[in-house]
């Protein structure tokens, strides 16, 4: 009981108080409007409250939002959503939820918004004129979903500080990974796998088999003195992936023992080597369209990479 008792103490010494200007209430009952039913429209205005102090939080903070947005306030859009995200702009979707003045127990959502990074705890007074930012929890596996909590269970408001922190740092180090594949890519020839679909090819691919969703080229690679073959395979069966497989062959013989093949793998290199005798390696691999990707082939210390936008 003393445990819990601090714990609450903790949470409401770190709360952040906040008014909730006329402003705020007008653009919430405008918003709320917008919805079918009275039910409804009294839990999507107290919702969209708690998004207009979040974001004049973290605003204040320095992080940016997407509240400006025109499609954020459709309501015809967003039938799907209960209205209650901010996204914080290169972090991802924190999900505000209304509590009640001395409120004991919370219960999670049960629908997990995209690219959801947590959930921020408001609650907001009988008057509507004043807020507190109480606590937060950080994004929960599905399992957890409707599970219900203490709301001495919340980290503090100096925790999610920290929380945003940390995945702010970790979103530059992810975008400066990316900003040097880029820039390698700017400075070499792509081949852009989706043109095979539409029976358009570059440079030495050769087709070899194509019809509505598959299409497979092959080409010549030349490296320390011998000549490889290079074939890839293109399917896209959904517009959010494309699946490539790719097969290295030597021209007339196995492939060089200590042979390696390499591709990206997300944050790493994953890499094929020939350990003994065979006549091909073969990868596959699954992309996000337009997603930066290349195959190197290596022979001790000489080696020659192809670049592909799938």
């Amino acid at each position: 009981m003393n445990d819990k008792l601090d714990k609450l103490n903790v949470l409401q010494d770190l709360a952040i108080p906040f008014p909730i200007t006329a402003s705020f209430r007008h653009q919430a009952r405008a918003y709320a409007a917008q919805y079918f039913t009275p039910n409804l429209q009294h839990r999507i205005y107290f919702h969209t409250l708690a998004v207009f102090i979040a974001d004049a939080y973290f605003r204040m903070l320095g992080f940016e939002t997407n509240l400006n947005l025109p499609e954020r306030w459709n309501a015809i859009h967003r039938l799907w959503s209960e209205a209650n995200e901010l996204e914080l702009l290169g972090l991802g979707n924190l999900e505000c939820c209304v509590i009640k003045k001395e409120q004991e127990k919370i219960i999670l959502p049960s629908d997990i918004v995209r690219n959801n990074i947590g959930y921020l705890f408001i609650e907001i007074a009988d008057s509507e004129k004043e807020a507190v930012l109480m606590g937060f929890l950080p994004a929960f596996d599905t399992e957890t979903a409707n599970e219900e909590l203490q709301i001495t269970d919340l980290q503090s408001m100096d925790d999610l500080i920290d929380y945003l922190s940390q995945k702010e740092t970790s979103s530059l180090a992810e975008t400066a990974k990316i900003d040097e594949l880029s820039l390698e890519f700017t400075e070499k020839k792509i081949t852009y796998l989706r043109n095979w679909l539409n029976n358009i090819y570059e440079g030495d691919w050769e087709p070899s088999m194509r019809d509505l969703r598959n299409a497979t080229c092959k080409k010549n690679i030349p490296l320390a003195g011998q000549i490889f073959k290079m074939q890839l395979s293109v399917s896209q069966n959904s517009e959010e992936l494309i699946s490539v497989i790719v097969i290295i062959q030597g021209e007339n013989t196995f492939l060089p023992i200590g042979m390696q093949v390499s591709v990206p793998d997300e944050s790493d290199i994953y890499t094929e080597t020939v350990n003994e005798s065979g006549n091909l390696i073969k990868i596959a691999l699954e992309l996000s369209p337009d997603e930066e990707f290349w195959v190197e082939l290596r022979i001790g210390e000489t080696f020659v990479r192809e670049y592909f936008i799938a």
